[in-house]
């Protein structure tokens, strides 16, 4: 019983993120979206949380889009249920300088149709 306890506090701490010794720290979930199709658009609630060690003025972009700012904060969080497809662009700014970026990609579960090898016919 004591080994089950203890495994599974041991686990619940790995599965927290590392602490961030950075200037300015973010944590962009999920990294990656699934869906059936490759050409189908995902939906997923994208949380975004970041910290910094002095006060900023920073906006969140997500595909080119304003989606909220922060005035004289040293931290924030944000979070919305949103669409897209292929490879997007998460980004934290200040004025135009790009401080923080992650691209968030979409998977899907049918692979993509492969190029046959070889001809469909044989003179054997």
């Amino acid at each position: 019983m004591f080994g089950l306890l203890f495994a599974g506090n041991l686990m619940l701490a790995a599965a927290q993120p590392p602490e961030c010794k950075a200037e300015l720290c973010w944590s962009v979930s999920p990294a990656f979206c699934v869906a059936a199709t490759p050409e189908q658009h995902c939906e997923a609630q994208l949380s975004v949380s970041w910290s910094s060690r002095k006060a900023e003025h920073l906006c969140l972009y997500f595909a080119q889009q304003q989606m909220q700012c922060w005035q004289h904060a040293k931290q924030g969080e944000w979070q919305q249920v949103l669409s897209w497809s292929g490879k997007t662009e998460v980004r934290l700014q200040h004025e135009h300088d790009v401080l923080l970026r992650k691209e968030l990609i979409v998977l899907s579960r049918q692979p993509e149709k492969r190029r046959r090898l070889v001809a469909p016919w044989s003179v054997f």
